[in-house]
């Protein structure tokens, strides 16, 4: 049985007026003839589509468990998204760098001027589109899944509970979510800090009580590294969520919010996604 194999694509993408890239793995013994499930695995803020393989061996643990007879095949799509959180900006009028909370972190937020837009709508309308042309991916909700690191994790968050009736499955690994919307992390050019609602349309614990309920989520996995800079607010999440009644698997692991910690658990992470397939 072959290992698996990493494709690499770049789409013109009209909804953020750039050239994106897309990363797609296949499996071991990959036919053409077959249909598959996917999962779409978004990246961290900083990071690249690359992240997952180059970083985590992504393409390595999924050869080792279909190989092992514990992972189907499956594949494994994984989207640039630059400094967006995969999700369509406020963009509040009046945002000055000079007078923002993040001047102090002018290295962090490198270019997040230039890096976001209608990153959901690329997401969902060119990106996934892109890949379902192109592979033999199951178009259906059962066959689907979508997860992600850090700021991948809360993107992929926003869009399974804005419409539960798209992905069977969404993972939030060390997801970036803000339990204080006024705290620093939140960037307020894509999140609308000082509009309420606008805030609440990209915050997972907002949606989730909006959109899901018990009947109709999808399986949601959270996990967090003991010494992870954001483990508060995601417990807050993990709590809010179970008092909403919606169950979940939630993992507190030693690490940090860090490749390392990632890197650890992306066959624990696989398994998670392909549990009904």
């Amino acid at each position: 049985m072959s290992e698996s194999a990493i494709h690499d694509h770049v789409m013109p993408s009209n909804a953020v007026g750039s050239v994106m890239n897309i990363r797609v793995v296949t499996p071991p013994g990959y036919d053409p003839a077959h249909t598959y499930p996917v999962v779409y695995l978004l990246h961290l803020w900083g990071r690249d589509e690359r992240f997952w393989t180059d970083r985590l061996a992504a393409h390595v643990r999924l050869a080792e468990g279909v190989r092992a007879g514990a992972l189907p095949p499956m594949i494994l799509a994984m989207p640039g998204g630059h400094k967006s959180f995969y999700l369509n900006a406020a963009d509040p009028p009046g945002i000055i760098w000079e007078d923002s909370p993040y001047n102090d972190a002018a290295e962090y937020y490198f270019d997040g001027f230039d890096q976001y837009g209608n990153y959901g709508d690329y997401l969902l309308k060119e990106a996934i589109p892109f890949v379902e042309e192109r592979y033999p991916v199951r178009q259906d909700r059962a066959g689907r899944a979508i997860g992600g690191l850090s700021m991948g994790g809360a993107g992929a968050a926003v869009h399974a509970f804005t419409d539960p009736g798209r992905f069977s499955a969404v993972g939030m690994h060390g997801p970036a979510v803000f339990y204080d919307p006024d705290g620093p992390g939140a960037p307020p050019w894509i999140f609308g800090i000082d509009d309420e609602a606008a805030f609440a349309g990209r915050d997972p614990l907002h949606l989730a009580g909006r959109f899901v309920t018990p009947d109709t989520q999808p399986r949601v996995w959270i996990d967090c590294g003991w010494e992870d800079p954001l483990r508060t607010s995601i417990e807050h999440l993990h709590r809010a969520l179970l008092a909403q009644g919606l169950i979940h698997d939630y993992h507190l692991w030693p690490g940090g919010h860090d490749g390392a910690y990632w890197a650890g658990h992306v066959a624990e992470y696989l398994t998670f996604y392909a549990r009904e397939w």
